[in-house]
């Protein structure tokens, strides 16, 4: 199946959409897929079939992403899935759109960020996505992405993000109960919002956090309330009484455990992973789950999985122009957003996902992106050759012609 009739055979599956709002989708996400240079209207007019009016107008129609996207992954993913959620900058220059602001960038990578430096505040827009991992085959797909608006006096921006959760919490757990983040979100408000909406919280705990072992010596008798902490937990020398180690690397050691998380007030599963440098340990990195049920590799995987999100919003700003949209209007940029990450998730299920996890090849964003620009272009000289794209096709030679300057695709 190549990615129009995918496409296709979503909207089909999808209530409530005529049939020129399926062309229009249809001819957009491939387009998307195959557009060099800038992703604005001008630039889509030059490459599409439609002028640039008809591509503003059609961004400012509604168009459920949430439903589309859950097609897709209940037809192209596995059942063992699990919820991603972190924001990401986007650049916007001007001071008149919706929602433009400072936000802290929080870039992973010191020295690939465009700043410079790690979580630097920046201006411009920012957007929450959520995503699905697939524990399977290790990978995200995007889901839903929203515009972060600052919030008002009385409100903190955790709060604000996991009102965007709790919100759909009962939409959320059809798929899965499980929610990670980074430690950013590992506060008691964020945490016990999702907590008390019925979510599994995995996420990784700030530096400094005050752990203490469950108590297991004799109970108290007579009045009083019973003791329930065993002392303080050194994270650098762990009792062997309360964690198991159950994974073992060159540099690094993996406990786990059930411990009383001060900050949260609630018991958790615990993962403590010491680093070694030279021998020695260096730091000590702290996982937890709010479910005590998962075993620590299962909170360990989840938690690695987090950071395809971080490469599904690469692969938007390099290849499906997220940053592009020249746009003021909510209603555009949101429509820009989801679009710009929904095409991933058709280039990723065409090209990857259909294939048997063993006989899968590498996956390579450019290549496909390569391969679809000369697909357009190949069709383009034929038609203007009085000739049947559909017959030329046939031709082996094609398929060279197809995949020239493509590595893996």
């Amino acid at each position: 199946m190549n990615a129009e009739t995918l496409i296709i055979t979503i909207l089909i599956k999808m209530p409530g959409i005529r049939n020129c709002q399926r062309n229009f989708i249809t001819h957009i996400m491939l387009l998307y897929l195959r557009l060099r240079g800038r992703y604005n209207f001008e630039n889509m007019s030059r490459y599409g079939s439609h002028s640039e009016k008809t591509y503003r107008i059609n961004f400012f129609k509604q168009f459920d992403w949430k439903a589309f996207n859950r097609e897709l992954i209940q037809e192209k993913c596995s059942r063992e899935l699990i919820w991603i959620f972190d924001p990401s900058y986007v650049t916007k220059s001007g001071k008149h759109t919706p929602g433009v602001g400072y936000f802290r960038t929080r870039c992973r990578h010191r020295r690939r960020s465009g700043s410079g430096c790690a979580g630097a505040v920046k201006w411009g827009l920012e957007i929450a996505g959520l995503a699905v991992g697939d524990v399977v085959n290790h990978t995200a797909m995007h889901y839903q992405a929203q515009q972060t608006h600052l919030p008002k006096e009385g409100e903190s921006l955790l709060k604000h993000y996991a009102r965007q959760l709790t919100s759909q919490a009962s939409e959320l757990k059809e798929l899965s109960k499980i929610v990670v983040v980074d430690a950013y979100f590992s506060k008691k408000e964020f945490v016990d919002s999702l907590s008390s909406a019925g979510l599994i919280l995995v996420s990784r705990m700030r530096k400094g956090v005050y752990l203490r072992y469950q108590f297991k010596g004799e109970p108290k008798t007579g009045r009083g309330a019973k003791k329930k902490y065993g002392g303080k937990i050194d994270v650098k020398n762990l009792s062997q009484q309360h964690f198991t180690l159950f994974k073992e690397e060159q540099d690094s050691r993996y406990y786990e455990g059930i411990a009383h998380i001060r900050s949260l007030q609630s018991w958790c599963k615990v993962v403590i992973n010491p680093v070694l440098k030279a021998g020695e340990i260096s730091k000590v990195l702290v996982y937890f789950s709010t479910d005590p049920t998962p075993t620590g590799a299962q909170v360990l995987q989840y938690y690695r999985l987090r950071y395809q999100i971080e490469y599904v919003y690469r692969d938007s700003k390099q290849f499906t122009g997220l940053t592009h949209c020249q746009s003021r209007q909510e209603e555009a940029l949101a429509f820009h957003f989801n679009l710009s990450l929904t095409a991933l998730n058709i280039a990723k299920a065409t090209h990857s996902l259909s294939i048997a996890q063993l006989e899968r090849p590498p996956f390579s964003r450019a290549d496909v992106k390569c391969l679809y620009f000369n697909e357009m272009m190949l069709d383009r000289i034929i038609s203007l050759c009085g000739k049947d794209p559909l017959i030329e096709k046939n031709n082996p030679l094609m398929a060279q012609l197809y995949k020239l300057g493509t590595i893996a695709a």
